[in-house]
């Protein structure tokens, strides 16, 4: 017998197949978007009974917190992730109300605040006792997996970024020098395909402007790399000639390995192991499709042991995908979405927007979205997303999911807080998912209970 079952384990190590046994509890796990809370709900709101026991079903139950705990007293960035989402700690408990037990920190938000807000969120969520990935005092800390405790076992949960500033991402800590705070940090190098004939001229373009003066003269006094052999570099853009034009993304290479290191490590700890990963990157012009790297990405995070991949970032739901029997959200979209109303905005954002230094939040929004007409709330889609349960049972992973909208359109106080979607929106909800996985071979359907099915062809 004890043979046998190390013939099972040498063919799935040959095929990566993974393995789990047969008389395994069955583990539920559920899921949500990216939680951009920054304001309370008022008293009108309720969380409406049928999401709270949808989420509540789940043993493990997840979302990207995508705030960052600000009492007033951390300084803003000079940069953020777009708005800087600031959360009172007041607010804090309303987001826990929906019953999730962990959340994924790594965010294009997540040092919004600096260092101290940083800080301030982790304090408040080890305060509270509360399951959290993503961000820490050092890269080993921000890589390193939450737990959460089940009745089926350990549930482990990695939390990545692959859209931040530059100074967001978390710095290891040596012999020799002390760790960065940050988050956990997955980069990627972006290659611009063009016809030979362009490249050329590209060429002459920067020798004409000389672009590339100081990139040259770093190059000479070693304090840049050679470019690659068959690219040319304008400044930090990288073209290469190719009959078939375009842009590739593909992961770094340093940080793809620790990052599948944590999950494999991870899964020998744990019954399972689920990866929160936040991008904005879309392959070229369409945002309904994810970046090459980031396909590449959440494949290997399958193939180094995770169970499922729940994808975040661009507000809107992509596709999905079942990636050696595990599925990948490629994007939930938004599970609550409050970015219009922060509760302030740093003179940088009021400078960007043209308002006078000290204005307040709804001024300098007003600007932004030229009085609510343009930006991420003047569109329908990104206020409709999903919440997946996903059952993992007997070796299988079934999925079925809780369409969700996010009261589009609604006086301010509720717009951008979840609840069932309706019979219409349904519809809207299903037809995208359905459109947008058939290229990945996932066949999406309505079942007579208004759930959506996912399953493999």
């Amino acid at each position: 017998m004890r043979s046998y079952g190390l013939l099972i384990a040498a063919v799935a190590l040959a095929t990566g197949a993974i393995l789990f046994p047969a008389d395994a509890k069955p583990l539920t796990i559920t899921a949500a978007g990216d939680a951009f809370m920054v304001q309370r709900p008022p008293a009108r709101y309720r969380i409406d009974a049928r999401l709270r026991d949808w989420i509540a079903a789940g043993d493990a139950r997840l979302v990207n917190f995508e705030a960052v705990i600000n009492d007033g007293k951390c300084p803003p960035a000079a940069w953020s992730g777009g708005t800087w989402a600031s959360m009172a700690p007041e607010v804090f408990p309303d987001l826990w109300a929906f019953g999730f037990n962990g959340c994924g920190c790594a965010n294009n938000h997540s040092l919004d605040y600096s260092a101290e807000g940083l800080r301030l969120t982790i304090q408040t969520l080890k305060a509270a006792q509360r399951a959290y990935a993503g961000i820490g005092e050092d890269l080993q800390s921000a890589t390193a997996p939450g737990f959460v405790d089940t009745p089926a076992g350990k549930v482990a949960f990695v939390s990545v970024s692959a859209t931040f500033h530059p100074d967001a991402m978390a710095g290891w800590t040596t012999s020799r020098v002390m760790g960065r705070p940050g988050l956990n940090g997955l980069r990627y190098a972006t290659t611009y395909l063009v016809k030979p004939e362009r490249l050329e001229q590209l060429k002459e373009i920067a020798n004409v402007s000389a672009v590339n003066g100081n990139r040259e003269l770093n190059q000479r006094t070693g304090f840049t790399a050679p470019d690659a052999p068959g690219t040319f570099v304008i400044d930090k853009l990288s073209f290469r000639a190719s009959e078939k034009e375009g842009r590739i993304t593909k992961c770094n290479t340093n940080d793809l390995k620790r990052i599948t290191a944590a999950i494999a490590a991870a899964k020998r700890e744990a019954v399972a192991v689920v990866v929160l990963a936040h991008s904005h990157t879309m392959r070229l012009k369409d945002v309904e499709e994810p970046a090459d790297f980031f396909e590449e990405f959440c494949r290997a995070a399958v193939e180094a042991g995770a169970d499922a991949v729940i994808g975040g970032g661009t507000h809107q739901l992509k596709g999905i995908e079942f990636h050696r029997g595990r599925p990948i959200f490629y994007s939930l979209g938004d599970f609550v979405f409050q970015n219009s109303v922060v509760p302030t905005v740093p003179p940088d954002f009021c400078e960007q927007y043209g308002v006078p230094l000290d204005a307040d939040a709804k001024t300098a929004f007003h600007a932004r979205s030229k009085g609510g007409k343009v930006g991420l709330h003047a569109f329908r889609e990104n206020f409709l997303s999903v919440v997946p349960k996903i059952v993992l049972e007997g070796g299988q992973a079934r999925v079925t999911m809780l369409p969700i909208e996010l009261n589009f359109g609604a006086p301010w106080d509720i717009n951008g807080l979840p609840r069932p979607a309706d019979a219409e929106a349904t519809q809207v909800i299903v037809a995208t998912l359905k459109r947008l996985s058939a290229p990945y071979g996932t066949d999406v359907r309505l079942r007579e209970d208004g759930l959506l099915e996912a399953c493999r062809r």
